[in-house]
């Protein structure tokens, strides 16, 4: 017998199966060596994906989920993490449920939906309770002037033109008037002549008109307007109103639209168009998993 049908016979006697997976172990030193990629089809499913809107997200899922599949949703994180190869629970009556009937599943088919915010909002949330100076306020105004609903924008144009042009006046001191604006008293000095008096009068608060969250829907975040007279040098800032508030109201809403779907209307008497939850059968938790 040649050598290569001696070796080919011995590699043909060691070849054996466990579970449907062929493996070889090699006398020196015991090793085993699995051969899964020789398979038609992997033993095990190890998927993990990341989808960026939530009805791709909702197709991946509706597409290999089953009756254990499991959707965790951290709501200030803004991560929903899917689990399709969850455990089973085999439990015919849950208040005498036996564990001994749940099934363990290796949990490494995962879907993950990082709901991430728009640049937009991200601007405006990192300003908020930011001091700027006056031409730095004025600056930045105008750069967020089509983000911001309230006050109107010839009002809010008036307060910018206004900052950017009285750059070295002497701020004397700010009084809240009837109707809750501030109104700003200065001092501007013009040629050496003797001081021009005047009012800058700014609204009690703003409100942005911004979608939180990319694909989701425009909401109205309030913000106060706050001012510090030191010196003759006015400082302004503003604080956004319960911030993580509108955070969590726009994560409410993508985690419903996951849920139960969304229903899209058109302009123009257009039909209105249905985007489909998960299944009904996934369930949905607020929390995260590992």
């Amino acid at each position: 017998m040649s050598d290569y049908k001696q070796a080919h016979e011995i590699g043909q006697t060691s070849l054996q199966q466990a579970d449907n997976l062929p493996f070889v172990v090699i006398p020196e030193g015991g090793n085993v060596h699995t051969f899964e990629n020789v398979l038609k089809r992997p033993l095990q499913l190890n998927q993990s994906v990341n989808l960026h809107t939530a009805g791709d997200f909702v197709a991946y899922v509706n597409r290999f989920a089953d009756s254990n599949s499991m959707i965790f949703v951290n709501v200030l994180a803004g991560k929903i993490k899917a689990i399709l190869d969850y455990h089973e629970a085999r439990q015919d009556d849950a208040a005498t449920s036996d564990q001994a009937k749940n099934q363990a599943r290796h949990c490494k088919h995962v879907a993950n939906f990082n709901v991430e915010q728009t640049p937009e909002f991200i601007k405006i949330r990192e300003a908020s309770g930011r001091t700027f100076t006056q031409s730095q306020f004025a600056l930045f105004l105008e750069d967020v002037l089509p983000y911001i609903s309230e006050p109107v924008a010839a009002e809010l144009y008036e307060i910018v033109q206004t900052l950017s042009a009285k750059t070295g006046v002497d701020f004397k001191s700010g009084i809240r008037t009837d109707n809750g604006q501030v109104s700003l008293t200065y001092n501007e000095t013009i040629e050496a002549r003797a001081g021009v008096a005047g009012n800058l009068t700014i609204p009690e608060r703003i409100v942005f008109g911004v979608k939180v969250h990319r694909g989701g829907e425009h909401y109205a975040i309030p913000a106060r307007f706050r001012y510090r007279i030191k010196e003759g040098c006015l400082t302004l800032w503003y604080d956004i109103d319960q911030l993580e508030k509108a955070i969590e109201k726009s994560m409410e809403d993508t985690v419903d639209y996951i849920k139960n779907g969304k229903a899209n209307t058109f302009a123009d008497g257009e039909p209105v168009e249905i985007s489909p939850g998960v299944h009904s059968f996934v369930t949905v938790l607020e929390g995260s998993a590992t």
